[in-house]
C-alpha cells in the first residue's frame, strides 16, 4: 500500500479522534508503543486505528511498514492534541460540543454491537424467504440489447416493415432513435437481467432469440422496437457462488435491520423513566 493512500485516509481517519489525551489511562498489561509526554500510544490504540482504517484498505492486509507509518502519523497527532489542551482549547464551546457528540456516537455504537447485535440471528429460512421474494436476485440470464424508440404507432411500424426486408437495426437506431442510446446504434451499455426494464418490454426481450428483432411495443416512453444480440448465461459453478454472497448480504443487512429495531425499541422504553425536554421553537 502506498504512502500518499495511506495519509490520504489517515487525514480523515484521525479528524474523528478525541483531543482528551493528557493522563490517558491504560492497563499495567497494555503494550506501550510510544510516549508523547505524559501520554502513552498502545497497542489498543494502534489497533483501534487500523480498525478504522479499514475501509481505505479494500481487502488488503496492512504490512508492518503500514502499521509504523499509522503509528507515525498518529504520534504527531498527539503531539498536537496535547498542545492544543496546553492552549485550553478543548475547553472552547465549539470544541466541547463536538467532544459530546463523539462521545455519544462512540457510546451509542459500543452499547448496540455488546449488548444488542451478539443477541439478534437471522436463521436460513428467514434467507430462504427473502430469496424467494426476490426471485431476481442472482439473475441466470443476461441480454445484450439494442433498442429503437420512436413516438408514434406508424413510425414504428414503417421501421418493422423495414428491418423485415433485412435493413440494419443499428443503422435505423442511428438515423431514427429518440433514445440515448442512439449514438451507439442503439446498444445498450450494459447487459439486461430480469426485473430491470418494464415489464411489457422484459416479456418481450426474454422471448427473442440471437439477432432476432421484436415487433413494435407500446409504452409510456413511446413505441421500442428490441434487437438481441447475444444471451449469456451463468455456469452453475457461478451461480453457486453468487448464492452464497448474495445470501450473506441478504444476512447482513437482515441483522442490521433487527439491530436498528431493537435499539429503536430500547429507546422507547428507556425514554419512559427518562425525563426529556425538547425544545424546537429554539431552533435557529
Amino acid at each position: 500500500m502506498g504512502k500518499r493512500m495511506l495519509n490520504a485516509g489517515i487525514v480523515i481517519l484521525l479528524l474523528g479522534f478525541s483531543l482528551i489525551l493528557v493522563g490517558q489511562l491504560f492497563s499495567e498489561s497494555e503494550v506501550v508503543l510510544a510516549r508523547v509526554g505524559n501520554v502513552a500510544v498502545t497497542q489498543r490504540n494502534l489497533d483501534e486505528i487500523i480498525n478504522r482504517y479499514s475501509q481505505f484498505k479494500k481487502g488488503k492486509p496492512l504490512t508492518i511498514e503500514d502499521k509504523k507509518l499509522l503509528l507515525d502519523n498518529y504520534v504527531k497527532e498527539v503531539i498536537l492534541a496535547v498542545e492544543a489542551e496546553k492552549e485550553k482549547l478543548d475547553q472552547s464551546p465549539e470544541v466541547k460540543s463536538k467532544l459530546e457528540i463523539y462521545r455519544a456516537e462512540i457510546l451509542t455504537q459500543e452499547y448496540i454491537n455488546t449488548k444488542m447485535k451478539p443477541s439478534v440471528t437471522v436463521t436460513e429460512n428467514e434467507i430462504d424467504a427473502k430469496m424467494k421474494e426476490n426471485p431476481n436476485l442472482i439473475p441466470k440470464e443476461s441480454l445484450i440489447l439494442r433498442e429503437i424508440v420512436v413516438k408514434t404507432e406508424k413510425e414504428a411500424e414503417a421501421i418493422y416493415e423495414e428491418l423485415k426486408k433485412g435493413k440494419n437495426f443499428g443503422a435505423i437506431a442511428s438515423e431514427k432513435s429518440s433514445a440515448n442510446t442512439s449514438v451507439y446504434g442503439g446498444r445498450r451499455k450494459q447487459p439486461v437481467t430480469r426485473g430491470q426494464l418494464p415489464k411489457a418490454l422484459e416479456e418481450a426481450a426474454f422471448k427473442l432469440k440471437n439477432e432476432e428483432f421484436s415487433k413494435p411495443i407500446k409504452t409510456d416512453q413511446g413505441y421500442y422496437l428490441l434487437f438481441l444480440e447475444e444471451r449469456k448465461e451463468r455456469s452453475s459453478e457461478e451461480m453457486k457462488r453468487l448464492d452464497g454472497l448474495v445470501r450473506e448480504r441478504i444476512k447482513q443487512i437482515e441483522i442490521a435491520k433487527k439491530t436498528q429495531a431493537m435499539a429503536s425499541q430500547k429507546v422507547e422504553e428507556l425514554k419512559k423513566n427518562t425525563k426529556i425536554e425538547v425544545y424546537y421553537d429554539r431552533i435557529k
